[in-house]
């Protein structure tokens, strides 16, 4: 029978940090892109936890959808609703990446979008080109 229990780094990986400093550059870059919510959407998310790897800047969003959209949802209109926000999202990369790239001073390789209504979330995803300043 395998073992799947967690390497023991792997368990420590997972877990929240013990404290809820983010770091500045966490705090900017959450503070830009619910910035570019509210302005270009109209209504920013309740909630945005930034995470960074060497190559990579996610963002988890929660909340912020429009009493309209709640009401398609509950109509059973997920789908419309979901290619509404895909098609925000996609008009949206232009802006969002240059965010990314001019706080973070990298280039943005690819950019992936994804939301789900009923849990309330958004995922904005940036895979970055390998930093090859000498360290």
């Amino acid at each position: 029978m395998p073992d799947h229990t967690l390497h023991p780094d792997d368990a420590a990986a997972m877990r929240e940090p013990l404290t809820h400093a983010h770091g500045e550059l966490r705090q900017q870059l959450s503070n830009a892109i619910v910035a570019l919510f509210k302005q270009y959407f109209g209504r920013g998310p309740t909630s945005c936890r930034t995470y960074l790897e060497p190559n990579l800047v996610m963002f988890v969003l929660a909340g912020g959808y429009t009493a309209g959209e709640q009401t398609l949802f509950e109509a059973g209109r997920w789908y419309e609703v979901r290619q509404a926000r895909i098609a925000w999202q996609d008009s949206m990369e232009v802006r969002f990446i240059d965010t990314i790239e001019g706080l973070t001073h990298r280039t943005v390789k690819a950019f992936l979008s994804a939301n789900r209504q009923d849990a309330e979330l958004t995922i904005e995803l940036f895979v970055l080109e390998p930093d090859t300043t000498p360290a």
